[in-house]
């Protein structure tokens, strides 16, 4: 079925990984239990006849930091053999194998099958609400616009869409963070000419105190919902036709933009720090894949930054 580590590490390697600083990769693995999410991936090679395959938690760990560290399929085999942050944070000793490059991108496609992504980052939710950090209080959604890996015309998922005087040949990445600790709490990507309105039933779940949006959001269908439910509406007025936007309107909409702007920190980091500045796969299905590894990979470094600064404040008390 799966392909059994050595676990039986000798004293040398035992002192090497013990000696090396924590870096990133050690502090999200003390955070996470990851037996959950072995549990829902074991249904991709449930086979136990012909030749086994590497573990799965593993191979979403790979995952992971090439999202951090921007590594391709290629490389990541070659860095997986010698780097020794890597492997610690995989669990491998020095003799056990590591999964050549097509493998990797093979794992990254049998993601999509039976939705297993979307259990994986539910499950990661869980442990994130254990910890502290509820994703419903409140919400802020936003869209931004990613360029295809491949000229117009050659991805048949991406569109066309234009933006002020430019246009723009790819995809769009739909969130929605909460209000609070800024994780991400949903994800849907779309071709580009799909209009930000028509994703809010995937990123809502309807048990969220407050929604804040900017104006591309603004529609009756939506202010109805949150009257309805008794949610707060965020949502930034737009001016329309013969109806200028009131002193109290502007008002309001420069309170919920320093709120909304939160949003924007994330999609930065997105871009400077997690390899999404563009997309990097043809195919809306290999770029859903690609937004949940990056919207998982930047939740769970948020949650050791928070748990971290929550530790600073502990010592200065």
């Amino acid at each position: 079925m799966f392909r059994e580590n050595n676990t039986n590490l000798t004293i040398g390697e035992h002192l090497i990984y013990q000696n090396l600083p924590d870096d990133i990769l050690a502090r999200i693995n003390k955070l996470i239990n990851w037996d959950p999410f072995q549990q829902i991936l074991v249904s991709l090679h449930p086979s136990k006849v012909g030749r086994k395959a590497y573990n799965p938690v593993q191979m979403l760990k790979i995952l992971i930091i090439q999202q951090i560290y921007g590594h391709s399929d290629p490389e990541m085999e070659l860095m997986l053999k010698g780097n020794l942050f890597y492997r610690r944070f995989l669990g491998l000793s020095a003799i056990d194998p590591v999964p050549d490059y097509s493998t990797i991108s093979r794992f990254r496609s049998d993601l999509k099958s039976l939705n297993l992504y979307r259990r994986c980052f539910e499950e990661l939710k869980r442990q994130l609400a254990q910890k502290g950090f509820e994703l419903r209080s409140g919400k802020i959604i936003d869209a931004r616009l990613v360029k295809a890996a491949r000229r117009p015309g050659k991805d048949d998922d991406a569109s066309f869409i234009k933006k002020g005087k430019k246009t723009v040949y790819g995809y769009k990445d739909h969130i929605a963070i909460d209000v609070k600790n800024e994780f991400v709490s949903e994800f849907v990507c779309t071709p580009a000419n799909v209009h930000d309105s028509q994703v809010l039933d995937e990123l809502l779940e309807g048990e969220e105190a407050s929604v804040f949006a900017d104006k591309a959001y603004d529609k009756q269908e939506l202010r109805r919902r949150c009257r309805k439910k008794g949610i707060f509406c965020g949502v930034l007025a737009k001016a329309r036709r013969n109806r200028p936007l009131s002193a109290r309107q502007k008002k309001r909409n420069r309170i919920f933009s320093r709120i909304r702007a939160k949003v924007e920190r994330v999609f930065g980091i997105f871009s400077l720090h997690l390899q999404r500045e563009k997309a990097r796969y043809v195919g809306l299905f290999a770029n859903e894949i690609h937004l949940f590894l990056t919207c998982f990979t930047y939740n769970l470094l948020n949650l050791a930054w928070q748990m971290k600064r929550k530790e600073e404040i502990i010592r200065k008390t």
